[in-house]
């Protein structure tokens, strides 16, 4: 059973920016970009524990190939 992926508001927010400063650098660039953090999300609920834990034994980090 998969394990939904848990998105805080201030990483949300950060993403939200991020989309912004590639939409200003480049039109559609920050399509691209979103479109690599879904891929990567998909990847964590797909298989979570290919991902190393850095926090309390339960966070995991998941870095995007951008």
């Amino acid at each position: 059973m998969k394990k939904p992926v848990i998105v805080r508001e201030e990483a949300e927010a950060d993403l939200t920016e991020a989309y912004q400063w590639y939409e200003q650098q480049v039109r559609g660039l920050g399509g691209k970009f979103l479109l690599c953090v879904d891929a990567v999300m998909t990847s964590i609920e797909r298989n979570p524990y290919l991902y190393p834990v850095v926090h309390k034994g339960v966070i995991r980090r998941a870095l995007t190939k951008w």
